[in-house]
Parts: C-alpha cells; structure tokens; sequence
C-alpha cells in the first residue's frame, strides 16, 4: 500500500493566495501533480490547514496538528496513514519526476527516503514511513519544528545527486512556486511545451 500526500499549507504572503489554487495554464499544480505521478499510489490525499474543498480521486484531511510549519502536514499524514509508504510532496511543485518518485518508493526500513544534495534534504517530496511519526513528536515536545533537524536525527536513505540526476537530469523535481515570477516562468514553460507537441 502506498500513499500521496500533498500538502496545502495554505495563503502564501509572496503570491496573496493559497497554493491549493495555484494554476499552470488552466490545471491547477494539484491535478498536474496527479497527472505525473498519481498512478503509483493506491490512496491519495490533501492535506489543508483551514477550510475544506473537494478535489475528485482525494481524501481531503485537515491539519491535527496546529503549528505554523510544514513540519504539522507530514505529522497529520502520518497520522492518518496505514503504510510505511507515504509520499509527501508540496502542492506547488509541478515538474515531480516520475521515475525518481518510483525509484524513492522502492527502499524499505528507513524512517525516511530524501533527496539530499548541497548540504540540503528536500523534505517536501520524501517518502516517509510510520516510524518516523514518534521521532517528530519527540522533536515537537522540544519545540523543535524544523524537518531537517528531525531527519538528520533519524534513519534515514539519501538520494544523493548522483541517483537524482539519474532520473532527473535537468533538476526539475524540486522547483517550486513561490513568487509571481516562478509563476510566470512556469506557465511559460507550459506554453512551449504545448507548442512542440503541435
């Protein structure tokens, strides 16, 4: 059994909106995400912080857990999970490699799967297991909130750069959407895109 989970985690002061919204041409991230890698998990879920909405082929939950940090959904996801599989990716991350999320999927025994280049883990896209729920928790009791700091405390498997660029050799997969530039840039992106497949 393996899960998606894609956090929302709410209104971005850079954009002025929730990301949930976010849209490339005229997808939203949400459905592109599905689109691309969707069909490797048996369950697939939105994470969201405050209100509800309706997205066909989800499960939409709400945070548990109330702190202001993505560190709350992946806590939430575990919590609502049955399986060591868990996906977790950000909701505006629209260029996710499939081969790289499938290659991810297949290690078992860790608490954590993440790609780690630069000194960095990406911790929103990681496929996480059960286990490591009561380590974040732990940290939580603390007051330590950030994913990183959790994960290098766990046992974790990195994927290196190395594996990453193996999959994913223009280093797309962890691109985001932050600002009305990246916006702009991805739906231009998008365009062209359409335009070679004409």
């Amino acid at each position: 059994m393996k899960n998606l989970f894609i956090l929302a985690g709410g209104k971005s002061k850079r954009l002025g909106f929730d990301k949930l919204y976010l849209k490339i041409g005229n997808q939203r991230v949400v459905q592109i995400i599905d689109k691309i890698i969707g069909s490797l998990f048996d369950k697939k879920f939105i994470v969201v912080k405050n209100g509800y909405i309706e997205f066909e082929g989800f499960e939409v939950i709400k945070d548990i857990i109330e702190i202001d940090a993505p560190v709350a959904g992946v806590l939430t996801s575990l919590m609502v999970s049955r399986t060591n599989k868990n996906f977790i990716i950000a909701c505006d991350m629209p260029f996710a490699k499939k081969e790289l999320v499938e290659y991810m999927l297949g290690f078992d025994g860790y608490d954590a799967v993440v790609p780690y280049y630069n000194g960095y883990f990406e911790p929103l896209f990681c496929v996480y297991s059960k286990a490591f729920l009561e380590k974040a928790l732990d940290f939580i009791d603390k007051g330590i909130f950030s994913l990183s700091a959790i994960l290098q405390s766990s046992n974790i498997k990195k994927i290196e750069l190395n594996e990453i660029l193996r999959f994913d050799p223009c280093f797309e997969s962890f691109k985001n959407i932050n600002t009305q530039s990246d916006l702009e840039e991805a739906n231009e992106r998008f365009r062209r895109a359409l335009s070679s497949q004409v």
